[in-house]
């Protein structure tokens, strides 16, 4: 042990002073311990047990730094961005984890799980060393952080009885199943509302010694039922530090476990450097570029969104989804438990590895360079690109800006109509990733007991695939358009409309079952599965000729009205009254029209004969 701190001391110290993170320095330490120093059994062993008690203490820290109380408050825009860049982002990398890569189903999932966080201590320390933001910016990005952990210990807890499972039989997974679900339910509701109590208690009664020897006893030992319940020991730990973050106690418990964190933590990163080799690195610069290149585009892409969609300003969304390039320690987490469960190889691990480096020497030279980045690319954006994107953003813009000026029952409507479409969203990501995991066994299970091919049954699982996801899909639509009467509610729009205008005026004036039919059956298309691109045509074709009986009425109705409507300059979108009113006028109208005896008399009211 001694031979590795102070190697990992070295190497900390030469990294920082050309100001690189001391995490490179642990890492670079154990590639040179495996590559350069033979380590006996008994070594290898001492190490592994080491790294376990790092990972521990580790989860434990960044558990404690999540108050979920401070969240409720403040982290609403912080949820939303998480929203928006962790289903996003881990859908993309399984589709290009499938598509591009070559990978199966569950190394897609591996994949898009390890992309979709950053490293907190990176970013903090890049951060503290570059002033890129203000501080209130710099609040919203830490909370940001913090809601890409629990969304990646989600994902974690997700993908522990897949990779498990591909050596399991199904009962055997179904039982872990139910007891990581049940864990999960009384860690969640039971312990945060007992642990806080507890620790304030003994925060009360006893010294700061003893409170903070029971709290990392808390910590393994939360660590130990997780391991039981067929999860990660470093789920255990996290979630532990969680309950204990809302205790009164929780900095000073913090504070008092800091060096033997940093100790056990170096120790951790050490045993992950120890399981690569320099020949292997060598022969994976192709793939670490290539996994770098996604992740940095995958990362950027969807937290400028999320900011953008939040209407952030987008040269700070821009400036933030730099800083959060650098794959986080969930990264070497989830890749560990892939290979320790054989889902995938030395070589696909010393690749994620060697990405995570190379994210971690890159940021802070990005990151430094990230506002004179976006002022260039302002700059030299084509002309018709730039037009279309101000187009766009004068949209978003306005609408928050009409919302802002609304009433309150308006902006609450806005703002749970908007949250809606983020859960409808994630829900699509799950049971898209749901159908990817559950195909093929479901296929088998339906050739077991019901016979029939494996093509029958794979255009089965693609039908009911169509059905499950076109519900979420409708209401997507539905609260979109929503929103854009909420937004644009008694606004009359000119002849000289903006092309955004021009689509959102054909998206209202759509028919919702129809356009969701279409976007359902393009996500299957991009969605890996066994069949080809005529079978989902033939679907497609199928679905819509339903849809298109089922809704025939409606149709009908909708060609009338639009017979009504054509050659029209100018259009107004209301709001609901309104439009009953508008609509109760035009009826009252056509019925006056028809009556050729009668008139109405304004002052009376009574009908009377011409």
């Amino acid at each position: 042990m001694a031979t590795f701190l102070l190697l990992a001391a070295v190497c900390s110290i030469i990294f920082n002073k050309i100001k690189l993170p001391p995490l490179i320095g642990y890492l670079m330490a154990g590639i040179i311990l495996s590559n350069l120093w033979s380590i006996t059994e008994i070594g290898e062993e001492v190490v592994e047990i080491l790294s376990n008690m790092g990972l521990i203490i580790l989860m434990f820290c960044l558990g404690l730094e999540i108050n979920m109380k401070k969240i409720r408050k403040q982290g609403l825009f912080a949820m939303e961005v998480a929203l928006v860049q962790l289903p996003v982002t881990m859908l993309l990398g399984i589709v290009i984890g499938s598509f591009v890569l070559g990978l199966t189903s569950l190394q897609s999932m591996v994949i898009g799980a390890i992309m979709s966080g950053s490293s907190t201590a990176v970013v903090l320390a890049v951060m503290s060393t570059h002033n890129l933001l203000d501080s209130d910016h710099k609040a919203t990005l830490i909370l940001v952080l913090i809601m890409e952990d629990i969304g990646q210990v989600i994902l974690l807890s997700v993908l522990t009885p897949m990779m498990a499972g591909s050596s399991m039989d199904p009962g055997g997974l179904a039982a872990m199943i139910v007891s990581i679900v049940v864990f999960m339910l009384v860690s969640i509701f039971a312990g945060l509302r007992l642990m806080p109590r507890v620790i304030n208690w003994l925060s009360d009664n006893v010294s700061s010694e003893v409170l903070t020897i029971f709290a990392v006893g808390m910590a393994f030992g939360m660590a130990l039922l997780a391991n039981f319940a067929g999860l990660s020991v470093a789920i255990g730990a996290f979630l532990m530090g969680m309950m204990i973050a809302s205790s009164r106690k929780s900095r000073e418990i913090t504070h008092d476990i800091e060096p033997m964190k940093n100790i056990f933590m170096a120790m951790f990163f050490i045993s992950v450097g120890m399981e690569i080799q320099i020949e292997t690195l060598i022969d994976n610069i192709g793939m670490i570029v290539v996994i770098y290149g996604m992740f940095a585009t995958l990362i950027i892409s969807t937290v400028f969104l999320g900011y953008w969609m939040g209407n952030e300003n987008p040269r700070t969304g821009f400036i933030s989804a730099i800083s959060l390039a650098v794959m986080g320690e969930f990264a070497f987490i989830i890749a560990k438990q892939a290979l320790d469960f054989n889902v995938i190889d030395v070589s696909f691990y010393t690749s994620v590895v060697g990405a995570a480096l190379l994210s971690m020497v890159i940021l802070p030279i990005i990151a430094k360079k990230s506002g004179i980045i976006w002022d260039g690319l302002s700059k030299r954006c084509p002309t018709p690109l730039r037009k279309a994107l101000l187009s766009v953003d004068y949209v978003k813009t306005s609408a928050y800006a009409r919302v802002n000026r609304s009433s309150k029952k308006t902006k609450k409507e806005f703002q749970t109509t908007l949250r809606n479409i983020y859960i409808y969203i994630v829900a699509v990501v799950v049971i898209e990733i749901a159908f990817i995991m559950l195909s093929t066994f479901f296929e088998e299970w339906g050739m077991k007991y019901f016979g029939g091919g494996a093509y029958l049954w794979s255009m089965i699982v693609l039908v009911l695939n169509l059905i499950v996801i076109y519900v979420p899909i409708i209401r997507i639509i539905n609260n979109i358009k929503t929103i854009s009467v909420l937004t644009n509610g008694g606004h009359i729009r000119k002849s000289s409309r903006t092309q955004a205008d021009t689509f959102m005026e054909w998206f209202m004036r759509s028919n919702t079952p129809i356009t969701g039919l279409i976007v359902s059956i393009t996500i299957i298309i991009i969605i890996p599965n066994d069949l080809g691109i005529w079978e989902h045509i033939v679907v497609l074709i199928v679905a819509l000729a339903v849809l298109l009986l089922y809704n025939r009425k409606a149709i009908k109705y909708r060609s009338n009205m639009g017979s009504y409507t054509m050659g029209v300059d100018e259009y107004e979108i209301v709001d609901t009254d309104m439009f009953l009113k508008m609509l109760n006028e035009k009826v009252r109208e056509q019925e006056l029209l028809n009556e050729e005896k009668y008139s109405v008399s304004i002052d009376t009211r009574d009908m009377r004969e011409e």
